[in-house]
């Protein structure tokens, strides 16, 4: 009787958990969405009113970000700081691969950011903001879709997994 008392409770934690946890991939998407708006923001200021070159105002761009998010930006910088005869998109989407996967980006995200750089180091000075204010607006975009939806499912989420815990607790038992 006690094993099946604690294997009750383990089946009950353990859903919960998952429905903890499908509710927490949400929110995760959404900081690391709110990050990567804010690198762009400091890349067209850099660009833009710095007058910055981009390998550099890439690196800038980064450093002020404090996730992963950030490392991508300073890792395409210095990428294109060595100058070893790539151009900028293959670096910027060198970078993106290489930290895209420490991320909670989805693959829609992941081809934006790989869509940006390919118009990356080859227009001029406006175009370059234009391009950036376009990520902008499918980050905001994005967040809205998402905030929605965390709205309308994360109490379903969390819901679930008890429910569904104490649904496979009393059928099995």
């Amino acid at each position: 009787m006690l094993i099946k008392l604690i294997g009750a409770i383990c089946t009950i934690i353990g859903t919960t958990c998952i429905g903890l946890f499908l509710d927490k991939l949400e929110v995760y998407r959404m900081n690391d969405l709110k990050k990567l708006k804010q690198a762009f923001i400091y890349l067209k200021g850099e660009i833009d009113y710095m007058i910055t070159p981009l390998p550099l105002a890439m690196e800038q761009a980064g450093s002020r970000i404090d996730s992963n998010i950030g490392k991508i930006f300073t890792y395409a910088g210095e990428l294109m700081s060595k100058k070893s005869g790539y151009n900028a998109s293959e670096l910027w989407e060198k970078a993106v691969e290489r930290y895209i996967d420490d991320t909670y980006l989805s693959r829609a995200d992941k081809s934006i950011l790989l869509s940006f750089g390919n118009a990356l180091g080859y227009l001029d000075k406006e175009m370059q903001k234009n391009n950036i204010n376009l990520c902008i607006l499918y980050l905001e975009d994005e967040m809205k879709k998402l905030d929605l939806h965390h709205q309308k499912n994360g109490r379903l989420y969390r819901s679930l997994g008890i429910l569904s815990g104490l649904l496979i607790v009393i059928l099995l038992y």
